[in-house]
């Protein structure tokens, strides 16, 4: 009898152990599953937030063009239009075009989705505008390779006139505001403009130009510093023309 005993607690002992590791177990997977869930749910590595409102460029007959802070390709293409320009996608079937028309307050007829995200459009009669971001134009000898909605387009290289300027040149072309996700900056460094000096990398010097340098300036304060301008291909700042 004293050895029946001995067995039924040794199986009574082997069963809470093995209900024990059960639900160690089924709580390690509920975890495991819980932190995969949290991984799917996170945005892609490097992908950059976009704020539709203030990436909001211009809007032109329904049509609403915004900016990224992704930065696409080797630099940007700016087209001057003389004349009608098809956009095509990869397989060479037509995206959309850009006509010009007869009227002097539209001097364009755009023919493109509702919504377009590229460097910079503003079609209007003042600015003329047609920014994309943009691989080298030695890519391809017949079409230049343009990114609009995040996608390759393709443009006629030799039946449109055009500017390419890569990364470096466009923004020194321009001025630079910086934006609360560039690290080490007051809010007052945040009302200035600057002209880029030096571009290295992720890094970039900058100095503040003052109200004569451009119309859109109302603060100024001599400021020279250097700052982490993008994080991979993600800008930081803002980048601004004086049209």
């Amino acid at each position: 009898m004293k050895h029946i005993y001995i067995i039924l607690m040794c199986f009574s002992l082997f069963s809470s152990c093995m209900e024990h590791n059960e639900i160690k177990k089924t709580k390690k997977n509920a975890n495991k599953n819980l932190v995969k869930q949290k991984n799917e749910n996170k945005e892609p590595f490097n992908e950059c937030s976009l704020d539709s409102i203030k990436m909001l460029t211009t809007d032109y007959n329904g049509i609403k063009f915004y900016t990224e802070n992704r930065l696409r390709g080797n630099g940007v293409v700016e087209l001057i239009i003389k004349k009608n320009v098809d956009i095509l996608n990869l397989d060479k079937t037509l995206f959309g075009s850009i006509i010009l028309n007869n009227i002097e307050e539209e001097v364009y007829d755009i023919k493109l989705p509702k919504v377009i995200v590229a460097r910079e459009i503003i079609p209007d009669i003042e600015h003329r505008v047609f920014s994309f971001d943009a691989e080298q134009p030695e890519m391809d000898k017949e079409f230049l390779i343009v990114y609009i909605n995040k996608e390759k387009k393709l443009i006629s290289k030799k039946a449109n006139r055009y500017k390419f300027s890569s990364w470096e040149v466009y923004i020194k072309s321009g001025f630079v505001h910086l934006t609360p996700n560039v690290s080490k900056t007051t809010k007052e460094e945040q009302m200035y403009y600057y002209q880029a000096l030096k571009i290295k990398g992720d890094s970039m010097q900058i100095k503040s130009i003052s109200k004569t340098s451009c119309d859109y300036v109302e603060e100024y304060k001599n400021v020279t510093k250097w700052i982490k301008w993008k994080d991979n291909s993600c800008k930081l700042i803002t980048i601004d023309f004086c049209y």
